[in-house]
């Protein structure tokens, strides 16, 4: 199985094209989109080459989720830790998104390395941003405590219109994702994905992940959530977080993967259908090759002597091949 990297490579691709040429002066300007539609707008402006102005869209939020502006709780504290004085959050943000930022790109450090992992940080603003309700319950799980004002069930924004929930607690964090599809295919692959990963869990090598349990209907966390979200027709993952799963680095990728959850399943389906479609090629032409294979001497005779081609005959030559 692939685990999809946290930094959006177009973004980062942008960023490290624009640091080698920042003397240039080249004005730019375009749009793009993520998985989960998660919209980028970068845009530097020709007279200051040195700035590059970042705003993100992010996906609808349902109404059981908590937002403050437009973002999702403790998203503009983290986005300061995160980057410090390179990046200066504009208030308000572009219109028809939800944070713009301003990044100097005269601040970057000197040194190589140190300039590319802030670059990569920045290309990761999605982890940053959506990630960071995850990132508080997770700390607070890290020292035992729970956070102040989050110890019922929690709905965190992660497609458009969609959620899902967290009910955290001082000694483990369950995570819930009610999963759903569009395409009936796509629902039958993922419900027998859901289960094989539930089921892979149990192997020996995997004795210190999370556990994970997967259900049709939704479990006895979820009492008390709106009614429509607790509708999914591939049934309920859950992960039970406890907190040797988020000490030091581990609190990084365990925000990551569970940000990115459903786009991990639906990329696995996709795979997943694509490999299919491909093999049913592959069974339909070795049919197709025994089929000529099995064909009779006089079968392929007919089709030989149905195949020849004729040449038609002048007037003179049909007169000279009549004569004695």
């Amino acid at each position: 199985m692939i685990l999809l990297q946290s930094p959006s490579r177009f973004l980062l691709q942008v960023l490290l094209n624009r640091v080698q040429n920042i003397d240039k002066g080249v004005e730019l300007d375009c749009q793009f989109a993520e998985f989960d539609d998660v919209r980028y707008h970068i845009q530097v402006a020709m007279r200051y080459p040195q700035f590059m102005q970042l705003s993100m869209s992010l996906p609808i939020p349902p109404p059981e989720t908590i937002f403050f502006d437009g973002l999702p709780f403790g998203a503009i504290e983290a986005t300061k830790a995160e980057y410090g004085g390179v990046v200066q959050i504009l208030d308000p943000p572009r219109d028809g998104y939800n944070l713009t930022m301003k990044i100097n790109l005269a601040k970057l450090p000197v040194d190589e390395e140190e300039q590319y992992d802030l670059l990569v940080r920045i290309a990761s603003l999605r982890e940053v941003v959506l990630g960071a309700p995850l990132r508080l319950i997770f700390k607070h799980l890290a020292s035992k405590t729970v956070a102040p004002g989050l110890d019922q069930l929690v709905a965190l924004v992660h497609r458009p219109k969609e959620s899902f929930f967290l009910v955290p607690g001082v000694d483990k964090v369950t995570v819930v994702f009610p999963m759903r599809f569009k395409d009936s295919v796509d629902i039958i692959l993922a419900t027998s994905f859901l289960q094989e990963f539930v089921e892979a869990r149990r192997t020996a090598g995997l004795n210190n992940a999370p556990p994970c349990l997967w259900s049709p209907t939704p479990p006895l966390e979820l009492e008390g959530a709106p009614s429509e979200a607790l509708t999914a027709n591939a049934g309920f993952v859950t992960f039970v977080i406890f907190p040797r799963h988020v000490e030091g680095r581990k609190l990084d990728r365990a925000v990551w993967s569970l940000s990115t959850f459903h786009a991990y399943v639906s990329y696995h389906v996709k795979c997943s259908e694509g490999f299919m479609h491909t093999r049913m090629r592959r069974r339909v032409e070795s049919l197709i090759q025994a089929l000529d294979r099995a064909k009779t001497d006089t079968e392929k005779s007919k089709n030989t002597t149905q195949s020849n081609s004729f040449k038609r005959l002048s007037l003179k030559e049909t007169r000279s091949s009549s004569d004695p």
